[in-house]
């Protein structure tokens, strides 16, 4: 009876290495292997990373970071990642190559074989690069367990108390707990263990790895990443249907639009005027914003906000994107994003977190006071300016060129306050007396 119970059983738990299928070859003088893990067996094998602590061979761990990572693999079936890679002393593991494997291959800079890992020197591997998204795999793996027991200790109780709806409706949460945690099985990351003599060498090559890669800038990330509200509305007011004010002017290569560029602005600021217009000048979107499908409506107040644009400051628009940089202040793309704030603050009917409020001013009316402002968007601003009265632009003195406000998030708010109380209370429109000229010209 025994003997058959353990007919065909492997008891690996008994077992004092671990032994994967893998490959080895060499960078730069150093063995180099690779291997296949599925998300649950990473997280058993490989400790998660201490969080906020300096370490001897990286750079610390942000618990931020790793719950972003957790939550993009959790809400998204079609993550991707790149391998991650480890290092470890010589001497740990053990590597026997298949040669009537690679006797077929024939190609001696890749060669298969089994990899042994000791159970007992499995702290000795350690992170090179990959830090966040491993502590990210271990509290979704901490999370999808926290789930599955929950699901079956309310199924438990349900049964108990001999109510139908609840069980069924407590046995579909089981069952969606258990798809998750299936996922964590099929689903795997390549990873990359590299051979090094010392955690100073491991230290050098992080950071030879960071000196050489090119971070994506702001913009072009915007235009890659579709995941988001704000870049997916950016796509469709720039590109997808592109607004007549925006139609091949919208750079997604660069953060900052100079020089002789044919480009009016760039992605990154539309972006962040589309926040602005969404939640206020220093607003986040939440995640159940990000969920709620607000496309079309964040779409539409975008669109709104560039109609007025169009209106209110049709001579600076009018201009050469090279002429418009060297004498609008709207070419600043702080003060871009403050008046989008600003038209927030005077025309949304819902507050930063989404509720319905009382619009404090029509789209008529705030459209007429934008006219106001266009006359006064001169630059470089000289001294006795009356953008100066707001205290976020720098001094213009001893002949310094002053040609947007402070972007700070201090000097963000102080100024989309300060502009949209000019717009509702016109005895503090400091340009009172310059209005009355120029309508009293025309």
């Amino acid at each position: 009876m025994t003997a058959d119970l353990l007919q065909g059983k492997v008891l690996t738990g008994y077992h004092r290495e671990d032994t994967f299928i893998a490959t080895r070859k060499y960078m730069g003088g150093r063995p180099v292997f690779h291997l296949d893990m599925c998300i649950a067996q990473l997280t058993a094998g490989v400790d998660a990373p201490p969080v906020g602590v300096a370490q001897e061979d990286n750079r610390i761990v942000k618990e931020n970071r790793g719950r972003l990572f957790r939550d993009y693999v959790n809400s998204n079936k079609e993550w991707a990642s790149p391998s991650l890679l480890l290092w470890c002393p010589i001497g740990i593991l053990d590597f026997e190559t298949l040669p009537q494997i690679n006797d077929l291959v024939r190609d001696p800079s890749v060669v298969l074989g089994i990899l042994s890992v000791p159970r007992n020197s499995r702290q000795s591997i350690k992170i090179l690069d990959g830090q966040h998204r491993i502590l990210g795999f271990h509290l979704w793996m901490d999370q999808l367990n926290k789930e599955l027991q929950t699901s079956k200790l309310n199924l438990s109780e349900a049964m108990k108390a001999g109510q139908p709806k609840v069980i069924e409706l407590a046995k579909d949460k089981v069952a969606k707990a258990e798809e998750n945690m299936e996922r964590s099985i099929k689903e795997s990351i390549g990873i990359d263990i590299l051979i090094c003599s010392s955690a100073k060498e491991a230290r050098q090559i992080f950071a030879d790895i960071a000196n050489n890669a090119q971070g994506m800038v702001k913009a072009l990330a915007i235009g890659f990443d579709q995941s988001k509200l704000v870049n997916r509305v950016t796509s469709i007011v720039a590109s997808d249907f592109p607004h007549p004010l925006l139609d091949g002017k919208v750079d997604f290569n660069k953060d900052r639009i100079a020089g002789d560029s044919e480009m009016l602005i760039s992605a990154k600021t539309l972006a962040d005027s589309i926040r602005a217009l969404t939640v206020g000048i220093t607003g986040r979107i939440s995640r159940v914003q990000e969920l709620g499908n607000l496309d079309e409506d964040v779409t539409q107040r975008t669109k709104k906000y560039l109609d007025c644009l169009q209106k209110a400051f049709a001579d600076d628009f009018a201009k050469t994107p090279q002429d418009f940089r060297k004498t609008s202040l709207l070419s600043s793309g702080t003060m871009f994003r403050v008046l989008a704030g600003v038209w927030f603050e005077l025309t949304s009917s819902t507050n930063a977190q989404g509720k319905s409020i009382k619009p404090r001013m029509s789209v008529e009316d705030a459209i007429k006071f934008f006219k106001q402002l266009a006359p006064h968007m001169q630059i470089p601003i000289k001294p006795g300016n009356k953008w100066l009265t707001t205290g976020v632009f720098p001094s213009p003195a001893a002949g310094a060129v002053v040609t947007a406000p402070g972007s700070r998030n201090q000097e963000l708010k102080k100024l989309t306050l300060e502009i949209t109380n000019w717009a509702l209370a016109p005895n503090q429109f400091p340009f009172k007396k310059d209005l009355e000229k120029h309508n009293n010209a025309n």
